[in-house]
């Protein structure tokens, strides 16, 4: 009985990282659609500033993706 409440442990923390990465994964698609027409008005509008606002903000993309590999890789190690 204790080795059933154990799997049911590990299977409710191995739902609840999922749901972690995919927030995560959710969270990071959005800044990227925010990067995209940012990018893509500043092209248009040949608005340099804008660009390179753009340019700046892709750290939060990086870091994202980091966290995201990073937890993944945690969980499967598992």
């Amino acid at each position: 009985m204790e080795t059933l409440n154990l799997g049911q442990h590990i299977s409710q923390q191995f739902n609840e990282e999922l749901e972690e990465v995919r927030s995560k994964v959710l969270q990071m698609g959005g800044i990227v659609e925010e990067q995209l027409q940012l990018a893509v008005r500043a092209l248009v509008e040949g608005n340099v500033d804008m660009a390179a606002d753009v340019i700046h903000n892709d750290y939060r993309i990086n870091a994202l993706e980091v966290d995201i590999d990073e937890e993944c890789t945690r969980i499967v190690a598992r």
